[in-house]
């Protein structure tokens, strides 16, 4: 079966904009390959970003928060969130920055190119450029090296000639040449600050001192030709064969290229062909043309298997043990104010790069994240003793690489709040990612993990969740809440967002309450927060239905403001959480999505991945199938990045996780196989799925009929 692991997609023409460009990565650095003339390399770091290590919280905070609560209680839903707008904000978090640009120049490229081939080899995690010039045929050759920590380029040419490299980027940078060691060293100096791209006032961009200083360095391995450095250019003279590397400064010794290559060949595919997937054939043309032919109507399911298989490439590209998770865009960016700051939002996108990792068994993939949410509890215990004048750990909906866990909306240097309560005002982002931690303990079955780091971290989050729910009329709720980034009418027609126990809330809650109670059972812990707990926790707000059938956002059935909003976070308790068991539940779930639709809904690349998932636990297999080919068709970018618009790549993962769920799912204890299985889907092999407990599938099926499975 190790042919169908042959995965690629290719196109016969270079990129001409970022979002046509093939992306390869190691996790720490990553490089956009556009297969130019002259070429362009765009160059990424994982650690590089805006700002420096310094106390976001607003001090004062807390001493506002009985006043919003108790207007929320009275019904001034508009009059608390104006509350928090004004003096419950801290600092915005900072963003991810672009490192720069090479560009490589020859001169055979001014004449007529023929016969072009750009190509992303998924089964080898390597891009190549080959193409016919006037006096031959030319190679380029690309791939990110995890064990040499590296991003690896090779040139080839028919003849000698000359070739230039150059360094461009957005950010203050040095360049020094070391002829000795046929290096370029590169020093870049990241900016003090950077606001998000969607506020402007004078401190959008402020370069200062304070920013932290990157060392990097250019090294031409091999080549048969002489090296100069002219105007910050290096230029390799008479040369046919050019190999060189691109790395942090001091990364250790420089290996040959051919040995750089073996190596990041056998890691890679170590976790790459863990998961065999067969829907169909792998059709050899263009990827735009493959692309085109389903538009018109002509089947093409291996396309689906290739969209499952580069999900999980992008994941191993941007996320290994050592580097920072996966942001909204991977490692990959060029914008220096990018979209939403290109940080860590948690209230969808954090966590649904994450979907894919333990059922596509790339569980060492989920090690960046398990070390931020570690890292983020431990800030965020200064944050809930701020904010909310209590113990545990809170994080809101933003975070950066600086683990701000404030809610969000003062700008750097101002003392006025711009931050909306919609999205700002959301203390669940702590207890969504303690249940994320619970839940990869459920695949790997690793109880060492579970004391070590699950049992901690979830403590801190119950912890904070039992201090700040309050009591109304017997009933407990956290207040205020949100259903992130919703709005509803009041009654008096003002746009609003905080109030009750919204059923997000009272989904994570529970969820967090009852990972606790087990992980606290499993270790045979007695603990007397599990005590308090218990108490509560029969008393908590429920979730409820409403007129039309439909799961209710808020604790009342208020007017939305958008009935199609992106978000559909009330669903959250049919996936990623199990808690939606009822049919009369389950019902309700297809209500409300059905009503989102009717409306404009999943109308983002990571919405529309959001409903495949429901889709598929709720064995839809058609309308699962139908947002699949959307998600394919037309909420992607020409290299099949998903599209918010613009860019972001938790869709590539959350459809990634969704097309998984078609095959096998694993909720409640109990195991489905082909749960969702589509028509045009009627045969097909699939093998390496994780199910929990720490245990692989495989299964075949011909017919849409199930003819074989086994569980390993």
């Amino acid at each position: 079966m190790m042919e169908i692991l042959k995965m690629n997609f290719f196109f016969t023409n270079p990129a001409q904009e970022w979002e046509e460009t093939l992306p390869i990565g190691n996790g720490s650095l990553g490089g956009m390959i556009f297969g130019s003339f002259p070429e362009k390399i765009g160059l990424n770091d994982e650690s590089l970003w805006s700002g420096y290590e310094y106390d976001k919280n607003r001090p004062e905070a807390a001493n506002y928060l009985s006043e919003i609560q108790q207007a929320i209680l009275e019904g001034r839903y508009l009059e608390a969130g104006q509350q928090v707008e004004e003096s419950f904000l801290g600092n915005y978090t900072e963003s991810y920055l672009p490192l720069g640009n090479l560009i490589i120049t020859q001169p055979h490229q001014q004449g007529a190119i023929d016969q072009y081939r750009r190509c992303l080899d998924l089964s080898r995690s390597k891009v190549e450029i080959t193409y016919q010039g006037t006096r031959g045929v030319y190679q380029r050759e690309y791939f990110a090296s995890y064990p040499d920590q590296a991003l690896w380029g090779r040139f080839i040419a028919p003849e000698a000639e000359s070739i230039s490299i150059a360094y461009e980027s957005q950010l203050h940078s040095k360049v020094v040449y070391h002829a000795n060691e046929s290096c370029v060293e590169i020093q870049v100096q990241c900016p003090e600050h950077v606001n998000p791209n969607y506020i402007s006032n004078e401190w959008d961009f402020v370069q200062g001192t304070r920013g932290e200083t990157h060392i990097y360095e250019l090294i031409i391995e091999q080549t048969d030709g002489n090296l100069v450095f002219n105007n910050d250019r290096l230029i390799i003279e008479n040369a046919r064969n050019v190999s060189f590397l691109f790395r942090r400064k001091g990364a250790g010794k420089v290996p040959s290229f051919v040995e750089a290559k073996k190596r990041h060949r056998k890691d890679y595919q170590e976790l790459f062909n863990r998961v065999e997937m067969y829907l169909g054939d792998q059709v050899q043309l263009p990827l735009n043309e493959r692309i085109a032919r389903v538009k018109e109507g002509q089947l093409d399911p291996g396309l689906i298997a290739l969209y499952f298989q580069y999900g999980r490439y992008l994941l191993i590209s941007s996320s290994r043990p050592g580097s920072l998770p996966s942001n909204l865009q991977g490692i990959w960016s060029w914008q220096l104010r990018a979209p939403w700051s290109c940080n860590f939002t948690t209230n969808i996108n954090l966590e649904m790069n994450y979907w894919l990792a333990d059922t596509c068994n790339l569980h060492e993939c989920f090690v960046p994240y398990s070390n931020f949410i570690e890292q983020l509890s431990s800030a965020g215990e200064k944050t809930a003793f701020l904010h909310y004048g209590v113990a545990g750990s809170v994080c809101h909906h933003n975070t950066d690489r600086w683990f701000t866990t404030n809610p969000v909306g003062t700008p750097y240097r101002s003392q006025t709040g711009r931050g909306d309560a919609s999205w700002a005002m959301w203390q669940m982002g702590g207890a969504w990612l303690a249940s994320d931690l619970y839940r990869h303990y459920e695949y790997t079955g690793d109880r060492t993990y579970l004391k070590e780091v699950v049992y901690p971290v979830l403590r801190k989050s119950v912890m904070f969740l039992v201090n700040t729910l309050i009591e109304s009329d017997g009933i407990y709720h956290s207040c205020p809440s949100t259903s992130p980034e919703n709005l509803f009418f009041d009654a008096a027609g003002n746009k609003c967002s905080l109030q009750l126990s919204t059923a997000m809330d009272i989904c994570l809650i529970n969820e967090n309450f009852d990972f606790f109670r087990l992980t606290c059972e499993s270790l045979n812990i007695h603990d007397d927060l599990l005590d308090r707990m218990k108490q509560i926790q029969p008393y908590l707000a429920t979730v409820k239905i409403g007129s039309k059938g439909q799961i209710l956002e808020w604790q009342e059935e208020f007017e939305e403001v958008e009935p199609g909003h992106r978000h559909v976070s009330h669903l959250y308790g049919a996936y990623p959480g199990e808690l939606y068991r009822t049919e009369e539940l389950l019902n309700a779930v297809r209500k409300s999505i059905s009503l989102r639709l009717k409306n404009g809904g999943g109308h983002t690349g990571w919405s529309n991945a959001w409903l495949i998932n429901l889709f598929a636990i709720l064995g839809d297999s058609q309308q699962a199938y139908q947002h699949i080919q959307h998600a394919i068709l037309e909420a992607s970018y020409s290299n099949l990045w998903s599209k918010h618009p613009p860019f972001q790549i938790d869709g590539n993962f959350g459809v990634a996780a969704g097309i998984a769920n078609l095959f096998i799912q694993d909720r409640n204890g109990h195991v489905k196989w082909l749960p969702s299985l589509p028509a045009e889907l009627k045969d097909g092999f699939v093998k390496g799925l994780k199910i929990k407990g720490n245990q692989t599938v495989e299964m075949q099926w011909k017919n849409g009929e199930l003819i074989r499975k086994n569980i390993y």
